[in-house]
């Protein structure tokens, strides 16, 4: 079998700090990946609350991302990772997923994948997890007006 050669990425400077993130280039970003309406105050804040981030940059643009939460002990969840679709297919979310997993020192790492990524999630060592249960408020999903 003959291995694909992975695309070689541009000089891409990954930041694992909030340090030189444009919150308003992030939200551009979640836009254009069509990733669940993720907007404005509540989206920094999540990112601002969440103990492990990658950034990508190529030079000042932001073109990718990951975040993650944990426990520091037996489980981590991984969240919204977004790649900027012209950087798409170049290992860039394979690179930002694994530097977000070598600061994961767990037990478990999971996350939410639609069907159409679950095959790049399974080629980064994620595999289906079948007891897993959720609870939706969609009230919680937007900042109220007042917040906003």
């Amino acid at each position: 079998m003959t291995k694909t050669a992975e695309p070689k990425l541009p000089d891409i400077e990954f930041h694992e700090d909030h340090s030189k993130v444009d919150w308003q280039e992030l939200e551009a970003l979640f836009t254009m990946t069509n990733l669940g309406g993720r907007k404005g105050d509540k989206l920094r804040r999540a990112f601002l609350n969440s103990q492990v981030v990658c950034y990508a940059f190529d030079v000042d643009r932001l073109v990718g991302v990951g975040r993650a939460i944990t426990d520091g002990e037996y489980h981590a969840f991984v969240y919204d990772v977004a790649v900027h679709p012209g950087y798409q297919g170049r290992g860039l979310g394979t690179k930002v997923v694994r530097m977000l997993l070598n600061r994961l020192p767990v037990w478990r790492t999971m996350l939410v994948a639609s069907a159409d990524v679950q095959p790049f999630y399974a080629r980064v060592g994620f595999a289906p997890y079948l007891d897993v249960m959720a609870r939706l408020n969609a009230d919680n999903l937007y900042d109220s007006p007042a917040l906003a």
